[in-house]
């Protein structure tokens, strides 16, 4: 906790990054909140929730290594400045849907809002290492995962809160709004260095003389056909995505149905996310000497705790163990990009984190359109169980490999 509060007081332009992110991320939550709730209104289907789901993932196939190319190689701050400000609008765009001819819109919001997510996602993510010193950077990534838990825990409480008191087109505006203070946010960064790295020239290497002769910015392929840290984690994003799709879809479902508590179930079944999240950011910087065996234990730990939770016989056993395995899936997340961004070249940082990026959310995408579609078919609990057993073996299976493998150290 000292040396997270201590990275909040030196690194001010990190500071203002992650509470533009917490903004952002808190109403995002809140229009996920009146998203659902206005097409279930709307429509009474589950599958137009799968899908609508599925729509904010899909851009990242096109978009994603849109992003990255772009992360590596234009102004990282103004891609910040331009998502953030674009998706004001669309965040805006729900305001327009009030019956069910007009659902098309809600979908063409949603795929804006992800595209421009898929473009701020791989910037964001790379400029970090530009934003706090070298060895602040495992307990910024920390912190990251603590940001996702209050968001999610804050943002889905709120969301609740607005959409039952003020109505659903409160909450869209909230968070149209949020985009706006989270872009004027990085718009008062400083960045210490605000072009791509393989652009800039720092001062030190001035006040000694004539402009050294740096040698040409890495090949994105070249680098991913050496890295074998790239190509595991890339694997196991994908093998990983195919089992936490599954479990993005059924927390509702375990929430509503399943331990049949409704609407307030679902919420907390995301209330106990949120905590986990908030938890593993207050821990995993303690295990910044064994990275790799930190994201080994945590991805097994994380398995585990949903195959618990597909087997809990209440709501609030199923909640514990839910904040055990997004504890897990917290200090694993935390210990991968502190790996890349140590061991893998700057120059191709965005491209790198928007390849997993795209893998996942890819994916996810795919996984969640199948499980809306054969739940009419396989219990939650069976189908749980098994998306569970897999996110195991994939844990096991990549573990292995990444114990295995020497990694290099770059600046």
């Amino acid at each position: 906790m000292n040396e997270a509060m201590t990275v909040l007081r030196v690194e001010r332009p990190y500071r203002r990054l992650l509470t533009a992110s917490l903004l952002s991320g808190i109403g995002n939550w809140l229009n996920n909140v009146a998203l659902l709730s206005l097409l279930l209104h709307l429509t009474g289907s589950g599958l137009t929730v799968a899908s609508a789901l599925a729509v904010r993932t899909l851009p990242y196939l096109v978009m994603g290594p849109i992003g990255g190319i772009l992360a590596d190689r234009i102004n990282r701050k103004a891609i910040l400045l331009i998502s953030d400000f674009a998706r004001v609008a669309f965040a805006l765009s729900f305001l327009l849907v009030h019956s069910l001819p007009q659902v098309w819109i809600a979908y063409a919001a949603s795929l804006g809002l992800a595209l421009f997510s898929a473009l701020y996602s791989p910037a964001r993510t790379a400029i970090i290492p530009q934003l706090v010193h070298p060895r602040h950077v495992m307990t910024a990534n920390s912190l990251e995962q603590s940001t996702i838990g209050l968001v999610m825990a804050l943002g889905s409480a709120l969301g609740g809160l607005v959409t039952a008191a003020f109505g659903t087109d409160a909450a869209f505006i909230v968070n149209a709004a949020s985009f706006l203070m989270s872009g004027f946010l990085c718009w008062s960064i400083r960045m210490p260095n605000s072009r791509a790295p393989s652009q800039r020239e720092s001062s030190e290497d001035r006040s000694k003389g004539p402009t050294p002769v740096h040698p040409p910015a890495p090949s994105f392929w070249a680098v991913f056909r050496q890295s074998r840290l790239i190509q595991i984690i890339s694997l196991q994003a994908f093998l990983w995505s195919i089992g936490g799709g599954v479990i993005n879809v059924l927390i509702s479902l375990y929430g509503f149905h399943v331990f049949h508590g409704g609407n307030l179930g679902v919420g907390i079944l995301y209330g106990a996310l949120g905590v986990g999240f908030l938890i593993s950011g207050l821990m995993a910087h303690r295990f910044a000497k064994c990275l790799r065996q930190a994201a080994v234990i945590a991805a097994v730990i994380e398995g585990l705790g949903h195959v618990f939770v597909s087997q809990s016989p209440n709501l609030w056993v199923a909640s514990l163990f839910l904040a055990l395995a997004t504890i897990g899936a917290g200090v694993e997340n935390a210990s991968i990009a502190s790996l890349v961004m140590q061991s893998v070249p700057k120059q191709v940082h965005g491209r790198v984190f928007a390849l997993f990026d795209t893998t996942s959310n890819v994916t996810i995408a795919l996984s969640m359109m199948v499980t809306g579609l054969l739940l009419d078919h396989i219990p939650a609990r069976t189908f749980g169980f098994w998306a569970a057993a897999l996110m195991v073996c994939t844990a096991l299976a990549t573990g292995i490999g990444l114990l295995r493998i020497k990694l290099p150290t770059t600046g």
